[in-house]
């Protein structure tokens, strides 16, 4: 196997990981009084690495997370693989400019990236359920943003070690 591919399995071995790890970090217990302070752990990790490795993950590994999710939760199929998608083309539109932005107007493009997505997930779960959202439904969205310079940090490590393997 030749460097270059090697580098590019260990690379896709590392998202695919990472996005498991967000998964599970979803699908955790959290007590009542918390669960609306709980980030989509999800789309932070997709968010990262569509800015990081475009090539890699965009609205396809996006749709195909999100259609994983659909049936792990049990919600309705396509719900978040249209939810994901459609974070993956905004962050792919705007991601070359957001990446080199100081680390606090990052954090501000994933609040907008988050209430966007939240307000599409109500919208869906309002039309297909009648659900009524609340003032705390917004919660998730603002500690994802304070969230993101750790997200960002950990994750940098992560990839910065598996380039440093690569050597």
């Amino acid at each position: 196997m030749t460097t270059a591919k090697s580098y590019a399995v260990r690379s896709e071995v590392t998202i695919t990981v990472s996005l498991l790890i967000a998964v599970q970090l979803n699908l955790m217990s959290y007590p009542e009084s918390l669960q609306s302070m709980i980030p989509n752990w999800i789309l932070l990790v997709l968010i990262y690495w569509c800015l990081v490795a475009p090539h890699q993950v965009g609205v396809f590994a996006a749709w195909g997370t999100g259609l994983f999710v659909d049936i792990l939760n049990l919600t309705i199929l396509g719900q978040h693989a249209l939810i994901f998608a459609a974070a993956a083309v905004l962050v792919s539109m705007t991601g070359h400019k957001v990446l080199s932005c100081p680390l606090w107007v990052q954090s501000i493009f994933v609040l907008g990236i988050s209430i966007l997505t939240m307000a599409f997930q109500f919208w869906i779960n309002h039309l297909a359920f009648g659900y009524e959202f609340t003032a705390l439904d917004w919660q998730s969205g603002i500690v994802a943003a304070c969230m993101w310079p750790l997200v960002r940090y950990i994750l940098n490590k992560v990839r910065d070690r598996q380039d440093s393997r690569a050597d």
